[in-house]
C-alpha cells in the first residue's frame, strides 16, 4: 500500500463469539506491528489502532448475525467515524493526528 492520509475500512463480519472475534483487519509495517489494527479482545469492545494509538468502537456485533461496519480516518487532527449496518454509531477526534499509514507493509 501506498502512504495513506485517509481511509476508509468497511467489512461484513458475523459472530456469536465470547469473549471476543479477534482481528478482523490488521496492517502492519516494518517495525510498528500495529500500524492499522482493528481488533476485539475480551469482552472489551472493537477498537481501532493506530500507530498504537486506541479509539473504542460503539458496535454490537456478537449477536449471531451479519453486520456490515465500516470506519473512517484521517491524519488531519485524528478524525474517525464508525458506522455499523449504515448507522453512525460514534465519531471522535485526536486519533494519531498527523501520523500518516506507513506505506510498503503486510494487510492481513
Amino acid at each position: 500500500l501506498p502512504e495513506m492520509y485517509t481511509f476508509t475500512v468497511c467489512m461484513w463480519l458475523k459472530s456469536s463469539a465470547t469473549p471476543g472475534m479477534g482481528t478482523p483487519f490488521s496492517y502492519a509495517v516494518p517495525g510498528q506491528p500495529n500500524e492499522l489494527v482493528l481488533i476485539e479482545w475480551g469482552s472489551n469492545p472493537m477498537e481501532i489502532l493506530i500507530n498504537d494509538k486506541v479509539a473504542k468502537l460503539p458496535f454490537v456485533i456478537s449477536d449471531g448475525k451479519w453486520h456490515h461496519i465500516c470506519v473512517t480516518w484521517t491524519t488531519r487532527d485524528g478524525v474517525w467515524e464508525a458506522y455499523q449496518d449504515g448507522l453512525l454509531r460514534g465519531n471522535g477526534e485526536n486519533l494519531a493526528p498527523y501520523h500518516p499509514i506507513k506505506p510498503h507493509g503486510v494487510l492481513i
